[in-house]
């Protein structure tokens, strides 16, 4: 999972703000390849200056959907106001005053972005621990030698506040602001968790354990993890990780899966899992005796 920080025009972001844009459409007329390392679900922050600014720091951020190459009359049938003006004359007028040629390329890329959520003020780069040139052009990765950096970033945006203009019924930022932040928050721990030692068979049975839950919508993976997963209820975490093994390795399954949770609960303590520390549940294959036989082991060894 990876996160930017975007070069973003102010007015623009100011628009989206004021009309509360849930999902917005980025344009942007360089020809060259996209992103290498960024995909659906992965974090656009946006750098721009902020309301009475005169320095540039991240004033918000969306998850990207996925790049696409389009007209303008196809920008404008798409995505309308969501590109950020408010008829398709002004959208036109911006991209002919940021091209060189002072001209409309016949396409141009395009960023589809979603659940957007704003920043009630700036946070400049340098308060991470980050440094980002006031006259970056396009884009640079955050988290690329420094896995913590959007951690950081979220937690000091939620210090200053989330903007909610644009909350209402269906659409609140606070909500898709909190769920993010455990998002990178267990990627971080999963980032610091020993490789398992599992063969592909067995990985594909506990694949096949997880996908369920997956699929009714209640859990999601844990980004990192090739089978574990997680929800949050009542603003708790509760992570569920999948056990499998065999008549031969069974003591020894069962002593890594103890020992894989003992670390994510100390893992979380340290970094501060928002929430507190998460609840643990194990999914089994059909046997009764197996599960309630790790139940009872994770309560002794108190997770």
């Amino acid at each position: 999972m990876s996160s930017i920080a975007y070069t973003t025009d102010q007015e623009m972001i100011e628009y989206h703000r004021l009309c509360g844009s849930r999902n917005v459409n980025f344009w942007r007329l360089s020809s060259r390849a996209g992103f290498t390392d960024f995909k659906p679900g992965d974090l656009l922050f946006f750098y721009a200056y902020g309301q009475s600014q005169r320095k540039k720091g991240l004033v918000g951020y969306a998850h990207y959907e996925g790049s696409y190459r389009l007209s303008l009359d196809e920008m404008w049938r798409r995505y309308r106001t969501a590109n950020g003006y408010s008829s398709k004359a002004k959208l036109k007028e911006a991209i002919e005053g940021a091209s060189r040629k002072g001209s409309v390329p016949d396409k141009m890329n395009c960023l589809s972005l979603k659940d957007c959520v704003y920043f009630s003020s700036p946070v400049f780069p340098e308060e991470a621990g980050l440094h980002i040139n006031d006259r970056l052009e396009s884009f640079t990765y955050l988290d690329k030698n420094d896995e913590a950096a959007t951690v950081r970033i979220l937690r000091l945006a939620e210090e200053r506040g989330i903007d909610v203009w644009a909350e209402s019924q269906t659409y609140e930022p606070d909500s898709i602001f909190a769920l993010d932040e455990i998002r990178q928050q267990l990627r971080l721990i999963q980032a610091r968790m020993p490789e398992e030692d599992r063969g592909e068979r067995e990985l594909a049975r506990c694949r096949r354990l997880v996908k369920k839950l997956v699929v009714s919508g209640e859990y999601e993976p844990v980004r990192g993890s090739v089978c574990d997963v997680f929800r949050v209820t009542e603003g708790r975490v509760e992570i569920t990780v999948p056990f499998v093994s065999g008549t031969a390795d069974r003591m020894k399954r069962i002593r890594n899966i103890l020992g894989k949770l003992l670390l994510y609960r100390i893992t979380a303590d340290e970094i501060g899992l928002r929430g507190g520390s998460p609840s643990f549940a194990i999914v089994t294959e059909e046997d009764d005796e197996e599960k309630e036989f790790l139940r009872e082991a994770v309560r002794y060894v108190g997770l």
